[in-house]
């Protein structure tokens, strides 16, 4: 081969080389241009995610303890980016179940950002209830600026709230539905100072005068609503009211003129019963309109879910009493603040 040959083929790999490390060099700068384009945009969704959120911790502030009883600690701490914390959460403070007062609990966490939180629990230690649960019964509310009250069922207000403070005042407790059928089952014990307020039809008057005054003061009651009558008073969720059943349209007079809950038959009042039920999202509790009440509603009562229900019979609620056949406290328009200690106390 001559000189001349042999240089053109040297020439023609020098090409192919320069080539193949030229693709090369180009693919290394596109890979290391994506790389940095990933780099930068992980750089920026971190800067995004930057946490901030403090955890949520979540107690019960309202914990009675009977003397002598154990404490059992409820607290829970959940953060959005670590979830269940609970374990981290620090407390400080002491409590003596063996020695009746009110002691604090301290709880702070921090999740893995450095975002803290705190809270603080009051518990009380006390004697327990003896003397049986007091379940009020009220009707209307009136301002005697404004009118005056047509019956003995109509509270004025004023009166009312002197209720409530003191009550207030006092630190009653006041147990939920399900606390006070395990309180009549023996399943547990109440704090010595508890109550349940009751107001029966669900009138204007109560949403418009008393429920102010039971938020004002942080108390709870039932309004044991007529549901054909009053039903869509149960979608205006009220701060510290719950909602049970006083019938759907039964709160009238029957063949007999006494409530139609006597006179019905059984499929009636369960009718009755369901579609009350549904209209509250699913009540439990019922309040036996004008008092009434028999064989056949206990039965119809029983069958439809419903676990407690009351009448206008005078008396406390005790362990082991009758679940469809309850006593109430009533509150009148002549019930003084001094009566009404009494009543409750």
């Amino acid at each position: 081969m001559s000189k001349k040959n042999k240089k053109a083929i040297h020439s023609k790999i020098l090409l192919v080389v320069i080539f193949i490390l030229v693709i090369v060099a180009v693919s290394l700068i596109i890979i290391v241009i994506k790389n940095n384009n990933i780099l930068d945009t992980s750089s920026i969704n971190e800067t995004k995610e930057v946490d901030v959120t403090a955890p949520e911790i979540t107690i019960n502030n309202n914990v009675r303890i009977i003397v002598g009883d154990s404490y059992i600690e409820d607290v829970k701490a959940i953060d959005d980016i670590d979830g269940d914390i609970t374990d981290k959460v620090q407390i400080t403070g002491e409590i003596n179940t063996s020695t009746i007062g009110s002691y604090t609990l301290n709880y702070s966490i921090a999740d893995s950002s450095g975002n803290e939180a705190t809270a603080k629990k009051e518990i009380i230690v006390c004697n327990e209830l003896k003397n049986g649960l007091p379940v009020l019964m009220y009707h209307f509310f009136y301002d005697e600026n404004e009118r005056t009250g047509p019956d003995n069922n109509w509270i004025e207000v004023k009166r009312f709230e002197e209720h409530i403070k003191y009550l207030s005042d006092e630190n009653f407790y006041f147990p939920t539905w399900t606390e006070v059928e395990d309180y009549i089952d023996g399943k547990i014990k109440l704090p010595e100072k508890s109550v349940v307020i009751t107001v029966d039809d669900g009138d204007d008057s109560f949403f418009d005068l008393a429920v102010p005054i039971i938020q004002k003061y942080n108390a709870q009651a039932t309004s044991f609503l007529i549901t054909a009558w009053y039903g869509d008073r149960a979608k205006c969720k009220e701060k510290n009211v719950y909602y049970e059943s006083h019938s759907d349209d039964m709160h009238e007079p029957g063949s007999d003129g006494k409530g139609r809950i006597m006179t019905w038959s059984y499929d009636q009042i369960c009718a009755d019963l369901k579609t009350s039920s549904r209209k509250l999202g699913g009540s439990t509790i019922f309040c036996y309109p004008f008092g009434h009440y028999n064989a056949n509603s206990i039965q119809a009562l029983k069958d439809t879910g419903y676990k407690l229900a009351f009448t206008i019979q005078g008396g406390r609620v005790f362990k082991g009493s009758s679940k469809y056949e309850l006593p109430r406290v009533r509150i009148s328009s002549t019930t003084t603040l001094s009566q009404f200690k009494s009543l409750v106390n």
